[in-house]
C-alpha cells in the first residue's frame, strides 16, 4: 500500500457516523468522534470479527454492535459490557491506521511513517465510483498511479482528485475544488466516469 492515501471526503464523514470503505482489497471503517477527529481502523471487531462499520459512535469512542465491545479514539478496548468491572487488557485493541485530515479529504497510512501531505482546504464536490483500473483512469487524467492526487481542469474550474484502487478494475475518485461550480463539476466527472467504462466495455 502506498503511504497516504484518500479515501473520503471528509464531508461524507460527519460527527457520530461510521463509513465502510474498500482500498486495495482492505475493507476499512471511518468514523468521527464528537471531537471532530476522523480515525481509519480495519473494518473487524477483535472480539468475533463483526464489521465496527455497523457499530455505533458515542462521544469519542466507537462500539461493536454485536457484543458492544466499546473502542476509544487510541483504538483500546475501553469496555466489554458482559464484564461491566473488569479492567479491560491493554492488549486488546482495534487495528488501527494512521488517519489524516487535508484538502477536503480523509487519508489513511499503513504506518504513518512520513508526515499526511499538506493541502489547502477546498470545496467538496463529490466522490465517485469508476469501474475501470486506476492506472487507465488516472492516464486518462494525464497523471499517474504515482502520485495520491491528479488535477481535472474544465468550465467549473481546477478540480483536485484523490484516489484510491478499491481493487485491480475499480477506482474511487474524491473531488475538491477552490470554489468550483459543484453542478457543473459532478456532471464533467461522471462523463469521464461514462467514457471509462464505456471504453472498458468495448
Amino acid at each position: 500500500m502506498a503511504d497516504w492515501i484518500p479515501i473520503a471526503l471528509g464531508r461524507d464523514v460527519p460527527d457520530g457516523v461510521t463509513r465502510a470503505v474498500i482500498v486495495d482489497g482492505r475493507e476499512v471503517v471511518i468514523w468521527r468522534g464528537e471531537d471532530g477527529v476522523a480515525h481509519v481502523w480495519e473494518d473487524r471487531c477483535p472480539h468475533r470479527g463483526m464489521r465496527l462499520s455497523l457499530g455505533f459512535v458515542r462521544s469519542n469512542a466507537l462500539n461493536c454492535l454485536y457484543h458492544g465491545w466499546q473502542y476509544g479514539a487510541g483504538a483500546n478496548c475501553l469496555r466489554i459490557p458482559a464484564h461491566p468491572d473488569l479492567t479491560v487488557p491493554p492488549t486488546i485493541r482495534a487495528n488501527a491506521y494512521a488517519a489524516a485530515e487535508t484538502g477536503g479529504m480523509v487519508w489513511m497510512s499503513a504506518d504513518g511513517a512520513s508526515p499526511a501531505p499538506l493541502l489547502p482546504e477546498a470545496t467538496p464536490v463529490i466522490s465517485l465510483a469508476i469501474e475501470a483500473a486506476p492506472e487507465r483512469v488516472l492516464a486518462a487524467l494525464g497523471s499517474s498511479t504515482a502520485h495520491p492526487i491528479a488535477t481535472l481542469p474544465g468550465a467549473a474550474g481546477t478540480l483536485q482528485l484523490g484516489w484510491h484502487r478499491v481493487h485491480a478494475a475499480k477506482t474511487m475518485l474524491h473531488a475538491t475544488g477552490a470554489g468550483a461550480d459543484i453542478a457543473a463539476a459532478t456532471a464533467q466527472l461522471r462523463a469521464l466516469r461514462q467514457n471509462l467504462e464505456q471504453g472498458a466495455a468495448a
